[in-house]
């Protein structure tokens, strides 16, 4: 992240921003050198201090955080969702069967918690929502910690109705032309319709480091609906964020993202083949044929 000064000033004034941090950092040492115990016990105790201070700062109302405060509050929302996605602790300590589901990609767990490492990150949309007097100020401060500069926004602009730049497949294919066109409550298309249209737009940003955080945006897409989907392992919704992971495949050696989202693509992608739905019959299969094409292309950044 470009933004040390800031950061380093939120360090030192901010106790909400200060533990995030050592619990990133704790997180950090427990991934490069993983059989040593005190990284372990630093990272969840770390966690659970920043963890009480957010808590205490969602419920500060937003006049009396004022603008420090609600750019310190979303600084650390990010980092934690940071610390939500990196894989937790697969060593020694805990039960044999907590070790192995921690192991174990969530789409083939049974357990009823598979998405909890997903609440956070659900969370983002409405934490944002509740901040619009002081968003634009907010992002500018983050674009300039997290990429290095103001000008540029960390966040693409909100989506209108239109489907420009979506492959004509994916409109079909997810029902998003019945959606654009229909009324009333629940659409066809309507929880796959905020995804599809970001992913449409990620396929195209360059997978440098600082641009990982506008990969992250995709947690807003992620709506309570969408979820339950995944819950489900409705096979849509797993082909659309499965897709993701394949785009944060493409940053290399992020070591809070890197395993989780290699480990957690290729086991959607088993699913999705054990299930055979390219050999369903008709236009069916066709779409499915093309769309598992697309998914194993995902992780490739086409430089043309």
């Amino acid at each position: 992240m470009p933004g040390n000064e800031e950061i380093t000033s939120l360090f030192k004034s901010n106790p909400l921003v200060r533990n995030t941090i050592l619990a990133v950092t704790a997180c950090h040492l427990r991934h490069v050198s993983p059989g040593i115990l005190q990284h372990r016990i630093a990272e969840h105790f770390q966690q659970s201090l920043a963890l009480e201070y957010y808590q205490n700062a969602l419920e500060t109302p937003r006049d009396i955080l004022g603008q420090s405060g609600v750019n310190a509050l979303m600084l650390s929302a990010a980092l934690l969702n940071l610390l939500a996605f990196a894989l937790p602790d697969c060593g020694t300590a805990g039960s044999e069967e907590d070790n192995l589901d921690s192991s174990t990609p969530w789409v083939f767990s049974t357990r009823t918690d598979r998405l909890g490492w997903l609440a956070l990150q659900v969370g983002i949309k409405p934490l944002v929502l509740s901040m619009a007097p002081h968003l634009d100020k907010t992002m500018a401060y983050l674009s300039k910690i997290f990429i290095g500069s103001e000008t540029e926004s960390l966040i693409f602009t909100r989506t209108g109705p239109g489907l420009d730049g979506i492959p004509e497949k994916w409109i079909g294919f997810f029902e998003l032309d019945d959606a654009s066109s229909g009324c009333g409550n629940m659409r066809p298309g309507d929880e796959f319709r905020a995804p599809a249209v970001l992913l449409a737009k990620l396929r195209h940003v360059k997978p440098i480091h600082t641009n990982v955080f506008k990969n992250l945006q995709f947690f807003g897409k992620v709506h309570k609906d969408f979820r339950q989907l995944l819950y489900d392992r409705n096979e849509k919704a797993l082909w659309l964020f499965g897709y993701w992971l394949g785009l944060m495949c493409r940053f290399q050696e992020m070591w809070w993202s890197e395993k989780r989202a290699k480990r957690d693509y290729m086991a959607i992608g088993v699913w999705l083949e054990l299930r055979r739905l390219t050999e369903r019959p008709g236009a069916e299969g066709e779409k499915w044929r093309q769309l598992m094409d697309e998914y194993y292309s995902a992780p490739v950044f086409d430089r043309t």
